[in-house]
């Protein structure tokens, strides 16, 4: 058996595939639930997107292969979406879009800002831009609630982390 090998045919195959995208922890299905108490499916999405696009982009040099450098990968200092661009990436409705990133919000793990902007000489108003509220979001991601002894929706702080105020 080579050294590079499992053993088992298909996972040697997925394993050498480079898969790039969203994330989606299984304990958020359980943390962003709807009234009816069923897995908030639209938000855990629209959070996977939203965190993908905070992951950093890595920088290596050509020659040597080795990492130089980290970068964001969106542009402004806030991640800029609009309700129309998640519609039609995940086929919701704006609404639902709205209505996803309003539970987010209420969570705690997202805040929108909506600017004025200028492009091409032009100025629009209202456009959204999306912070991510990080001690939150990793909160519910690497949290093992059992372990803590709490449930998904209570509030739990675990000793490793630092709380930040984001009041204005």
């Amino acid at each position: 058996m080579n050294i590079y090998s499992t053993g088992h045919a298909v996972v040697d195959q997925v394993g050498s595939t480079h898969f790039e995208g969203n994330i989606l922890p299984t304990n958020w299905f359980n943390t962003f639930k709807l009234d009816n108490g069923k897995p908030d499916v639209n938000a855990v999405i629209l959070l996977s997107e939203i965190v993908y696009w905070h992951r950093p982009t890595v920088i290596r040099d050509e020659d040597s292969g080795q990492i130089i450098g980290i970068k964001k990968k969106f542009k402004a200092d806030l991640l800029q979406r609009s309700y129309q661009s998640f519609s039609e990436q995940f086929g919701f409705s704006k609404q639902q879009v709205r209505e996803a990133l309003d539970r987010l919000e209420k969570f705690g793990v997202i805040k929108r800002h909506f600017r004025t902007i200028e492009a091409n000489n032009q100025k629009y108003n209202n456009v959204l831009f999306i912070e991510l509220i990080t001690p939150v979001l990793f909160k519910v991601t690497t949290l093992s609630l059992s372990k803590w002894g709490g449930s998904p929706s209570e509030k739990v702080d675990p000793p490793h982390f630092k709380e930040e105020t984001n009041t204005e």
